[in-house]
């Protein structure tokens, strides 16, 4: 079993990963579809589970938030292998997400990873502040053909 101060970094690395331009997709960064998106629906309190690739409020649990989340578990894995750990020693890895009201007029919100492992040591990444860059629909965008078409027949 490897050193565990040498997993301190991990929660760092993955809010850098998940919030870097090699997660682009379609319209914008993570950053701008977590931020449309929350607006959209009024949400200013998101948290992402990275293991079981989910997202709390369901309601921003769509696929250009959740497509990389398989990618930031690999990472944990490589990691985990990399360091001499098992491979389940991370139990829950957790991005939370605050959209401050205060800092809403700069498009600003707060992520911070938090891992636990199976020992219960709880490893935190420092608050990071990201910004988002591009506005656009994010519901609208994700309605379904039917919908689409069902729309254009009424």
């Amino acid at each position: 079993m490897g050193k565990r101060r040498n997993l301190n970094g991990l929660p760092n690395s993955l809010v850098e990963r998940y919030f870097s331009t090699l997660f682009y997709l379609d319209k914008g960064y993570m950053s701008d579809w977590i931020w449309n998106a929350a607006n959209e629906k009024n949400i200013i309190d998101i948290e992402i589970d990275i293991i079981n690739e989910t997202v709390s409020p369901a309601e921003l649990q769509i696929r250009p938030i959740t497509i990389q989340l398989q990618e930031l578990r690999e990472t944990i894995d490589k990691t985990l292998i990399k360091q001499r750990f098992d491979a389940d020693f991370i139990t829950e890895a957790k991005f939370i997400i605050f959209i401050s009201q205060r800092q809403k007029v700069l498009k600003l919100f707060t992520c911070q990873a938090i891992l636990k492992d199976i020992e219960g040591r709880v490893y935190a990444g420092k608050v990071y502040t990201e910004r988002a860059y591009t506005h656009f629909k994010v519901f609208d965008f994700h309605r379904t053909f039917f919908e689409k078409l069902k729309q254009l027949f009424n």
